[in-house]
């Protein structure tokens, strides 16, 4: 990412934040202004701790954007209440921010009507009547009572997200593959996504993982991208957190959108040359088991993060596809037969990818949700699930299915709240 797009990315990231932040000041301002008791004491009630918890952000742009090398006792004591409130802050202005939508088309007409004699004085006859005083006196009451206690979910909610974030599970999950040889029957899979190394992913979290991953003792080790953050640098740490990893066939990764958003030649580069990773990039390797094959196709993702079509990602999948099929040819391998697994990033386009003859495609992206405030069923109740049906977990289209991970890593807040970071050992059956 140039600096100039680091500059109208954070611009826009810091607008939408700060704007949310005035809208919950503004509301709280007038709270606390409307109890006559604290009336004289509103400014260090609302405005100092909006101003103290925001002080933070003065390190971070002066540290180029990042949170990286913060000192362990400021981590804790400063930085973990600042993205606390932020979080906080983020979804109560949205709570705020919907109340006002919804409530806008009454308050124009309102408007409208009280810019004229007649209505305006009809108006006030009906809102002075006794029974109208108190149901609008209800409807204040309901209004308070329910943002309070919206507000103390989300700070409760935002303190366990954040505490909780690295607090990772493994989940264990049978997958069926038609027509899967025998000798093939039981290849184990540990699959983790997302890492994010950067601000909220450490090396010595990383190294954790690595642990971990390597105790699982899978045939494969699996990443469908989002090595880094944001910064090409990211991939140091990166690479000496997991330049142990041992697999007894091998471990692949792709890129993901946010491995481009820095320089992703470079990022390949250091991963190839300092870790036992290798990285497909719009290609494919046949890996032999038992003396059968698997096709495993890795396809490079896009800058963007949306679930827009895109005919740059689609071109590459064509391309890593038509580049197997060759590529069997060639080895005189039966690529019709060979079961195929696909590490693909973005799993928003599934219903594309059913009809490209892959048995698995190993997703990421969406971190589960990260912040999931509900879920019913398959009905994820967060930001990703505004955007996609497939959010987390196995889906299955007739021959093909689809594991998308929540993966370990965090975005623009390090909270994760109903949503567990994961690694999954798959065992092919």
């Amino acid at each position: 990412m140039t600096l100039l797009n680091r500059i109208i990315f954070f611009t826009v990231i810091f607008t939408v934040f700060f704007g949310l932040q005035y809208l919950v000041y503004k509301t709280f301002r007038n709270y606390v202004g409307s109890i006559q008791k604290l009336k004289k004491y509103n400014k260090l009630i609302s405005l100092y701790p909006f101003l103290a918890f925001n002080l933070p952000y003065i390190y971070i742009i002066a540290n180029g954007f990042s949170s990286n090398n913060i000192p362990p006792w400021i981590y804790n004591y400063i930085f973990q209440p600042f993205y606390v409130f932020q979080s906080a802050v983020v979804f109560i202005g949205l709570f705020l921010l919907a109340g006002k939508i919804l409530k806008s088309p009454f308050s124009l007409s309102l408007w409208v009507l009280n810019k004229f004699a007649a209505t305006r004085n009809a108006l006030n006859r009906f809102f002075s009547r006794e029974p109208v005083r108190k149901i609008d006196y209800s409807r204040r009451t309901f209004i308070k009572t329910s943002t309070a206690f919206v507000s103390g979910y989300a700070f409760i909610g935002s303190t366990m997200g954040v505490l909780n974030k690295d607090e990772y599970e493994i989940n264990y999950q049978n997958i069926s593959v038609k027509d899967l040889p025998d000798e093939l029957k039981g290849t184990t899979i540990t699959l983790f996504s997302d890492i994010h190394s950067g601000p909220y992913m450490k090396e010595n979290e990383m190294h954790e993982y690595a642990d971990v991953i390597n105790s699982l003792n899978s045939d494969l080790i699996l990443i469908p991208g989002d090595l880094t953050n944001s910064n090409k640098n990211e991939i140091f740490p990166f690479s000496e957190a997991f330049k142990n990893l041992k697999a007894k066939n091998g471990i692949y990764a792709s890129l993901g959108n946010h491995d481009y958003f820095s320089d992703p030649d470079f990022i390949s580069k250091i991963v190839l040359s300092e870790t036992p990773i290798r990285l497909l990039r719009n290609e494919s390797e046949f890996i032999n088991i038992n003396g059968k094959h698997i096709c495993l196709i890795g396809v490079d993702d896009t800058r963007q993060s949306g679930s827009a079509a895109d005919p740059v990602l689609m071109k590459n999948l064509q391309i890593s596809v038509d580049k197997s099929k060759i590529s069997a040819s060639v080895n005189s391998i039966d690529y019709e037969k060979t079961p195929k697994i696909s590490l693909f990033h973005k799993p928003y386009f599934f219903d594309t990818l059913k009809e490209m003859d892959l048995d698995l495609i190993l997703s990421g992206h969406t971190h589960g949700g990260q912040v999931v405030l509900a879920k019913f069923g398959d009905v994820n109740i967060s930001f990703a699930g505004a955007v996609s049906k497939y959010i987390s977990g196995l889906y299955e289209s007739s021959r093909c299915k689809m594991y998308v991970s929540r993966g370990i890593g965090s975005v623009a807040l390090p909270i994760r709240f109903n949503c567990r970071p994961e690694i999954t050992k798959i065992t092919l059956v």
